[in-house]
């Protein structure tokens, strides 16, 4: 639609670098998420607990499929078709709530333990 509006050598700017901070934001936070998982992992080698840090390193892999997702539409067609969207954002919501239950998991891990605290004896006078 915006095509017909342009002269054959202008393009519209928002649309590419939109784009490229969508890629580059889904590498970062699934570089984020794997930084996290080797944070599990250091975590299960210190307190001998099971992290199942593996789970935390492949549960953001669907963010990866998504940025890869995202490059093949960007080079082939500027923006994705809707076949592409419901693939990419699919893997997307599927790897967010894997990463959720992966770090709830972890957070039970290293959640200290409260202790009841005594109450004090009553004295008699």
């Amino acid at each position: 639609m915006f095509k017909m509006l342009l002269e054959p050598n202008e393009f519209l700017i928002y649309i590419i670098l939109t784009n490229w901070v969508a890629i580059g934001g889904s590498l970062f936070l699934w570089l984020t998420c794997l930084f996290f998982g080797l944070i599990a992992r250091r975590y299960e080698i210190v307190l001998r607990k099971r992290t199942d840090w593996q789970f935390m390193i492949l549960a953001p892999s669907g963010i990866l499929v998504y940025a890869v997702v995202q490059v093949v539409a960007f080079l082939s067609q500027v923006k994705m078709n809707p076949m592409q969207s419901w693939i990419a954002y699919s893997f997307f919501l599927l790897s967010g709530i894997l990463s959720l239950v992966g770090a709830l998991k972890f957070r039970q891990v290293i959640k200290p333990v409260k202790k009841p605290t005594p109450v004090p004896a009553a004295t008699t006078s």
